[in-house]
């Protein structure tokens, strides 16, 4: 296996499925935690990183589904790519998930400073990324249940009501006039009203 280069690390097989599981993460939390990632690649369980947390398991490369080299190469992999994404890398401390003292986790089987760093270090999107990021999600969003039937989506359906709510909320807020010695509510013509949005007009 060669070594893993900045020439060479995309020819990688692990590249692809990294770069799958970075923009999963990336589109549901905003950033990219290790243990996530290899949750994410199926090459840990939910349930072993769970056990590894409350302190039964005493290092966490103890239950990865791959031997130790492979696991080094996607840790590389990964800090590469989050290079090429201009990520933000932070150091978490991953203590037990225990009442009382919580003593720090250990990620490696040898203990070594530079491999329990890449472990624990989280990557985030920058402030702009993240923000085009969220109007992406909220543009290009996929809908929670397939049409069936041709009914709409439930998503579509909440829209709609929400909609609708806000029409019915800004009719009851219109503003009052006094007229004579009665007050009457002001009528907008329904034209204005475009998705539950009014318009001014000049």
């Amino acid at each position: 296996m060669k070594k893993i280069t900045v020439a060479n690390y995309r020819q990688d097989p692990y590249y692809a499925p990294i770069v799958r599981a970075v923009e999963g993460l990336l589109r549901e939390k905003g950033f990219v935690a290790p243990v996530e990632l290899f949750i994410r690649m199926n090459l840990l369980s939910q349930e072993s990183a769970e056990d590894w947390r409350r302190g039964q398991i005493s290092y966490l490369e103890r239950v990865i589904r791959c031997n130790l080299s492979k696991a080094s190469r996607i840790l590389r992999i990964l800090r590469m790519h989050a290079h090429d994404l201009d990520l933000k890398p932070s150091l978490t401390l991953y203590k037990r998930w225990t009442k009382g003292s919580r003593p720090l986790l250990r990620f490696s089987k040898t203990g070594d400073h530079n491999v329990e760093e890449a472990y624990a270090r989280h990557l985030f999107l920058r402030a702009k990324r993240a923000v085009h990021l969220k109007q992406e999600r909220s543009m290009f969003g996929i809908p929670r249940r397939s049409r069936k039937h041709g009914e709409p989506a439930r998503d579509e359906k909440f829209r709609k009501a929400k909609s609708r709510g806000r029409a019915s909320r800004c009719r009851r807020r219109l503003p009052t006039q006094r007229a004579g010695e009665k007050l009457q509510r002001c009528r907008i013509d329904e034209s204005l009203f475009h998705d539950g949005h009014m318009w001014s007009v000049a």
